[in-house]
């Protein structure tokens, strides 16, 4: 079954957590589970190895049993995108081909890191891996992760000439996407992780949302986006208000904020849910504490996600 990425490119793509062993090794009975949920829970698309999914912590092998897992599971029904990211051009490449061949519909890469970057370097760095790989390519701006700014002159030209058919847009600029928004070329695919912002931006013209926030609460997400979508701004406000309160999962008791807390709350969430079997993380992230599962579920019982 073919996917239709102009069409079917919309809504709600979870970048699903990647379940692992207590060894820390891929677990591929909860990462089967996974992706039948967030089908099941009505999301548009799925997209692996983001951030929540610690892509870059990901061993090569890893990555494509999961990858495979996901495309099994997946069949076609739905835009499977997959998350390369690395510092290097070459090293993009290299996971990109594998994707590719394992069927994923579209990979979603990150501007180079480490090294200092320029606009004029991220150019060369879309367009060698558009050139070097036939598969479509969104841009994924993090500048959190990787200290460097897609800026929106870039990501215009990049679109208008076709290296890349859409942006992850993870900056947390509301201005800048908002401008993006407005001035986007056609056939661009513009979707925002902010979770905050899901209902202004998708009224405002966005095409959906990728919003690590999905692990804890998919079915929110769908309910905001399907409503926004037919313009029952009522429900498309009630839903993003519980997204707001569901937001609290990711926020320490003490009121900061850290990535292994964040990806914690998602594991933990989904092992509360039935979904996977354990919420081991990588290393150098901590254990989830018994303070961290107990604050995740009784904000999902108050927001309806736990029963």
């Amino acid at each position: 079954m073919a996917v239709n990425l102009s069409e079917q490119l919309k809504g709600v793509l979870p970048p699903v957590i990647t379940p692992l062993t207590p060894e820390r090794r891929l677990d591929p009975d909860s990462a089967e589970s996974v992706y039948r949920f967030m089908l099941k829970q009505g999301a548009h698309g799925i997209f692996l190895f983001g951030t929540s999914g610690e892509g870059p912590l990901l061993r090569n092998d890893d990555r494509q049993q999961a990858t495979g897992i996901a495309v099994k599971v997946v069949n076609g029904s739905v835009p499977l995108l997959v998350g390369v990211i690395a510092p290097g051009t070459e090293q993009i490449i290299e996971q990109a081909k594998v994707a590719k061949d394992q069927g994923a519909d579209a990979i979603v890469v990150c501007p180079p890191f480490y090294y200092p970057a320029s606009q004029k370097d991220m150019l060369v760095h879309y367009r060698t891996i558009r050139e070097t790989v036939d598969i479509p390519i969104f841009a994924y701006d993090i500048p959190v992760m990787t200290k460097v700014k897609i800026e929106m002159d870039t990501l215009m030209t990049l679109g208008k000439e076709g290296t890349i058919i859409g942006v992850k847009d993870s900056s947390g600029d509301a201005v800048s996407f908002h401008r993006l928004v407005a001035s986007k070329p056609p056939g661009m695919k513009l979707f925002t992780g902010a979770e905050m912002l899901v209902h202004a931006v998708v009224l405002a013209g966005a095409d959906g949302t990728v919003p690590g926030l999905a692990n804890v609460g998919p079915e929110l997400f769908v309910k905001l986006y399907e409503a926004a979508a037919v313009n029952n701004h009522a429900e498309a406000v009630r839903q993003q208000e519980a997204i707001v309160r569901l937001f609290e999962v990711f926020v320490c008791p003490d009121g900061t904020m850290n990535v292994g807390y964040i990806i914690g709350a998602m594991k933990t969430a989904l092992r509360l849910r039935g979904v996977i079997e354990h919420d081991t993380l990588f290393h150098p992230f901590p254990a989830c504490t018994p303070e961290l599962i107990a604050r995740t579920q009784r904000i999902m019982e108050e927001v309806g996600c736990l029963q």
